[in-house]
């Protein structure tokens, strides 16, 4: 699977990782590991989107989704701000 991070998701990792899974983990137990390494992509992060083959995850399956060596994985920090 090519997991694709972005903005700040990607300062430790990488833009870019490429991962052997073949469906047998779930995309939560992917994040879980690799917020390891960084906390912000632990799966109960409400800042964070997930995308699989350009569909939001939820409508895959959400973040049981067992995605397959094929599958393209976009993680996304959402952005927000306003005035005080």
């Amino acid at each position: 699977m090519k997991l694709v991070l972005y903005g700040s998701l990607s300062r430790k990792l990488g833009k870019e990782l490429n991962i052997e899974v073949n469906g047998q983990k779930s995309l939560k137990e992917i994040l879980e590991e690799l917020s390891t390494k960084e906390p912000d992509l632990k799966p109960d992060n409400p800042n964070i989107l997930v995308f699989v083959n350009d569909a939001e995850a939820s409508l895959v399956g959400g973040l049981a989704y067992r995605p397959k060596n094929e599958d393209k994985v976009l993680v996304l920090p959402v952005a927000h701000g306003g005035r005080d």
